[in-house]
């Protein structure tokens, strides 16, 4: 089957997809930008609180960025450290919102599966000429989509590391799945009552383990019941 007049499909309306839809744009290739939540960029609503590790210079694509600066918009200085809200206001919804990229996003969109049109365990021949068939699930319901290649830019906010040290669910973990947070919760905001007067263990000791350390002490310091502690599964 002919696949070279089928759209790519990108998994995730961040602003790693969105970056790689201004790129095929510019190419003369047409995106397919599938977004599983209701807006562009909805994980990081999750840790919108976030100051980001990286300054704007780091996270503001080029070709992106072409496109905004034709559309009358004022780039935000290089050096500077934008938070999660700050990214999602000031680049991924602007972005979005664009026309050009606004008419190949599906938002609402999950997908379920990926594979190749016309192959399974038992059929290979002609496998890498195949295109890519997409099961999606969307506002009418379930259907297939094809395209010529899919860009994963979904992200691993939703897929967090397990706090196992053999890269499976410490003991324990699946049952007590209530009690766990993972990521970067909002504990000076809308879950401090999660954490006020608490015992917390913080697992990990990566940049997100201490945003949330220092969280928890200020919150200490406006609380003193609240206790701390840390520990690696490493």
């Amino acid at each position: 089957m002919e696949n070279t007049y089928l759209p790519v499909a990108i998994i995730g309306a961040g602003p790693v997809g969105l970056a790689a839809a201004a790129h095929l744009l510019a190419r003369g290739i047409t995106p397919l930008i599938l977004e599983a939540g209701p807006k562009a960029g909805s994980s990081i609503e999750e840790w919108a609180h976030v100051k980001m590790f990286s300054p704007w210079q780091f996270n503001v694509d080029k070709e992106a960025a072409k496109l905004l600066l034709a559309d009358g918009w004022t780039p935000p200085l290089k050096n500077e450290y934008p938070t999660g809200r700050e990214l999602l206001d000031r680049f991924v919804r602007p972005l979005a919102d664009l026309e050009q990229i606004k008419h190949h996003l599906q938002l609402n969109t999950r997908v379920l599966a990926v594979t190749r049109v016309g192959q399974d365990v038992m059929k290979t021949q002609g496998r890498s000429a195949a295109p890519f068939l997409l099961r999606v699930r969307g506002p009418s319901g379930e259907q297939d989509l094809l395209a010529s290649a899919v860009i994963d830019a979904s992200g691993t906010y939703l897929t967090p590391n397990l706090m196992g040290a053999h890269g499976i669910p410490a003991l324990g973990e699946i049952e007590h799945a209530a009690h766990i947070a993972y990521g970067i919760p909002e504990v000076l905001g809308r879950v401090r009552n999660r954490y006020a007067n608490k015992r917390v263990l913080v697992v990990g000791g990566g940049h997100s383990a201490f945003n949330v350390l220092q969280d928890l002490v200020r919150l200490t310091q406006e609380g003193p019941a609240n206790q701390s502690a840390m520990g690696d599964p490493g």
